[in-house]
């Protein structure tokens, strides 16, 4: 099924370029990324000078500007910025994020199955064309780590919260089915017109680096982290 990754092929590090654009995601080791001091010494171990803007993250499907206030920030699950100067994230565990870049500005949003039941893949891509003078299919992007479709059967509310592509869905249990996020968000992805999506292909319930609240339960979360690289 797309967007499942054999741990036998896991990369080697969680790190990607993309356009100019740099994108890391953390692993359990460097401890719960919310942080602030976790957070600021990842930052650092990965490079990141910039000031980063992180979303708190509701499970919903607002997408604000980096220099939105901390209280518009406390309710949005995705940022978007043409300054080239801040760095752009969002937390997770098994949800997926979404990074697009076009030429001039950056978008970043956290894809978990409600929010993408919502229509955050839109909304991300309605905000940052706002910041654009380029066209979505201009635009280039990565589906960061999350759970893969293969190790997560969800039930008939989550089933039903939309009409989710069918590509994703693969049957379960009797009113159960897997469901493959990741696709789904690129399935949304490509509705949008935007050009091309890589995905990471890491699971984050299969990789062991990484902490998983399907696997393990609530705990700790990870980052994605996206800027862009001096010229």
């Amino acid at each position: 099924m797309s967007g499942t990754t054999p741990e036998a092929s896991l990369p080697a590090t969680l790190r990607w370029q993309i356009s100019g654009v740099a994108i890391a995601y953390s692993a359990e080791g460097d401890g719960d990324l919310r942080l602030p001091t976790a957070r600021q010494a990842w930052l650092a171990g990965q490079g990141v000078t910039q000031r980063c803007v992180l979303p708190r993250q509701v499970h919903g499907c607002r997408v604000v500007d980096a220099q939105a206030s901390a209280a518009e920030l406390a309710q949005a699950d995705g940022v978007v910025s043409a300054d080239a100067t801040l760095a752009l994230g969002v937390y997770g565990a098994d949800c997926p994020a979404l990074v697009l870049i076009a030429p001039d500005a950056l978008g970043v949003a956290h894809c978990g199955w409600r929010g993408t039941a919502k229509g955050i893949v839109a909304a991300l891509v309605t905000a940052l064309a706002r910041l654009s003078a380029h066209p979505p299919a201009a635009w280039c992007g990565l589906i960061g780590p999350g759970i893969s479709g293969s190790r997560y059967e969800v039930d008939a509310p989550v089933l039903g919260a939309r009409d989710w592509p069918l590509a994703a869905l693969r049957p379960g249990r009797p009113g159960h089915a897997f469901l493959d996020v990741p696709e789904a968000v690129a399935a949304d992805a490509l509705a949008c017109d935007v050009g091309a999506i890589t995905r990471s292909g890491v699971c984050t319930a299969g990789d062991a680096r990484l902490w998983s609240y399907r696997r393990r339960g609530a705990g700790q979360v990870q980052a994605l982290v996206a800027w862009r690289q001096p010229e």
